[in-house]
C-alpha cells in the first residue's frame, strides 16, 4: 500500500476495461475502453468519514484515469484511507478502488 504524509497529494489511478465472456462462459478483462459517462472517485478516512466527495477523475488516455485533487490536511488522522472508483452509470470493468496510508508529518 502506498504511503503518504500529511500535506502530500496522493496520485490515484483507475483502469476501465471491457468485460469479455468467452464461449465457455468465463468472464475476463478485455481492451481498455472509455465509458460514455465520467469515472469518479470518493475517499474516506480510517473512521469511514468521507473526506473527498464524489468527483470526476482526469482522463489520461483510452481507459486510463487519474486523480490528484485531494491534499491530505495537516490535521488528518493516520491510518488507511479507502477509496472507491465509480461510474455515473453502471459500467462494468472499472477498477473497484483501493486504499492508501497516511503516516504522519514529513520529517
Amino acid at each position: 500500500m502506498k504511503q503518504y504524509h500529511r500535506l502530500e497529494t496522493p496520485k490515484i489511478y483507475a483502469l476501465v476495461k471491457a468485460e469479455v465472456l468467452d464461449d465457455d462462459g468465463n468472464l475476463s478483462d478485455g481492451d481498455l475502453v472509455d465509458p460514455s459517462t465520467s469515472i469518479q472517485i470518493i475517499i474516506a478516512d480510517p473512521t469511514g468519514k468521507v473526506v473527498q466527495e464524489l468527483i470526476s477523475m482526469d482522463h489520461i488516455s483510452t481507459g486510463k484515469y487519474s486523480f490528484s485533487g485531494y491534499t491530505i490536511p495537516s490535521s488528518a488522522l493516520t491510518g488507511t484511507y479507502p477509496y472507491e472508483i465509480r461510474a455515473k452509470e453502471g459500467i462494468k470493468g472499472v477498477s473497484p478502488g483501493g486504499a492508501f496510508e497516511v503516516i504522519g508529518e514529513i520529517a
